[in-house]
């Protein structure tokens, strides 16, 4: 645990320079996608490329991969909250839970909060393996704790794999389960994925059977062939996004160009590496260990990755889990941005009323507050939905 600590301490005092170094790419992307965007778009100017962050660091997994993580708030915080991104994706898509919970930071919340990528996602290394397991991530995530969060109580939310994460960390990690007041699984599922009959898991199927063991011995030799062949094509995977990510018939082009970003920029030994773990991954023996702590479940209806029904199985098992069902379809977190992030700050406040009980070092708010903060979403772009 020393060396961890020390680990940290070296990650925090290289963060200034991180941060520094990440500011000088975000800004010409943000200048970009700013010019590229329409006047009706509103999020054309949302600093997506550059959100709120205190500290940046760099911490190796079990496997020795890299895994770029971001915090927001204090390292003594006595609750910390950590967001467990999904397939393909990284820990952009909470931006705006991101912004929100630095909001309530900055008013005085005694929070952290963790963003990372996933190993194989984002800024962080590339996987060490062919395949990479959900015992893995979870390993990984205890990792991620153990530097950033030794000590304090824990929120852990996971959109989509992320859960999945969350569920087997339920029961390879008790040490660090002991500490987690509270849990959200956001689009995710318990079940295997395999049974999930929609177009788009079907087509996930044909690809394990048929194209994944050649593409497993392809990538290993021609990745830079096939992520080539992949940008060509930017324009359609464009407009792909734009239909199966949102629900809305004209979602905010910045957003879509967000998602179309996460996916394309994700190598293709990551696509491939992670099929067989989302596909098999049954958690429903961890379910009981859940139904010991605070659990919010979000779905979106129309998602036909991780059906509303994969949510719905397991709030029938978690019978006191909260439950929050949003016209979106993967991503409610990016769709329905105000509903997804007050459900997410009233469970993480709920920790910290729990830390304040137990400590006696912190007066819970008044009245008047806790009130604002279960009622009202702190919207950090005033003046837009």
């Amino acid at each position: 645990m020393a060396s961890w600590k020390k680990l940290g301490m070296a990650g925090a005092a290289v963060g200034g320079i991180a941060a520094g170094v990440a500011t000088t790419i975000a800004v010409p992307k943000y200048l970009a996608r700013r010019a590229k965007a329409g006047s009706d778009d509103p999020y054309a100017d949302e600093p997506f490329e550059m959100p709120s962050t205190d500290s940046i660091r760099s911490v190796p997994n079990h496997d020795g991969v890299s895994v770029h993580v971001e915090t927001v708030g204090s390292e003594e915080a006595p609750v910390t909250a950590v967001f467990l991104h999904g397939y393909i994706q990284n820990s952009a898509t909470f931006y705006f839970q991101r912004q929100a919970c630095a909001e309530r930071i900055k008013d005085g919340w005694p929070v952290q909060c963790v963003f990372y990528d996933q190993p194989g996602h984002g800024l962080s290394g590339a996987l060490p393996k062919v395949e990479y397991s959900i015992a893995d991530l979870a390993s990984t995530l205890s990792r991620v704790v153990d530097s950033v969060a030794p000590r304090s109580r824990l929120v852990l939310i996971g959109h989509s794999m992320g859960g999945m994460v969350i569920q087997e960390v339920a029961e390879r990690y008790p040490r660090l389960w002991e500490r987690v007041d509270s849990v959200a699984l956001v689009s995710s599922s318990a079940s295997p994925l395999r049974d999930v009959d929609t177009k788009p898991m079907r087509i996930v199927q044909r690809i394990k059977r048929t194209v994944l063991p050649m593409m497993q011995r392809v990538s290993r030799w021609t990745p830079q062939l096939i992520e080539r062949a992949r940008r060509l094509v930017g324009d359609s995977v464009w407009l792909t996004a734009r239909k199966q990510a949102f629900l809305a018939p004209n979602p905010s082009p910045s957003l879509v160009s967000l998602i179309e970003h996460m996916n394309r920029d994700t190598p293709i030994q990551t696509v491939v590496g992670y099929i067989r773990a989302i596909l098999d991954h049954d958690g429903r023996s961890t379910l009981p260990l859940l139904s010991e702590r605070d659990v919010l479940i979000v779905a979106g209806t129309d998602d036909a990755l991780t059906p509303v029904k994969c949510s719905r199985d397991m709030a029938e098992v978690l019978t006191r889990a909260e439950t929050a069902f949003v016209a979106a379809r993967h991503n409610p977190q990016l769709e329905q941005p105000r509903e997804i992030s007050q459900k997410l700050l009233e469970i993480i406040y709920k920790s910290v009323e729990k830390s304040s009980s137990r400590t006696g070092t912190m007066s819970p708010p008044a009245e008047s507050t806790v009130k604002s903060t279960r009622h009202r979403w702190w919207n950090p772009f005033p003046g837009r939905v």
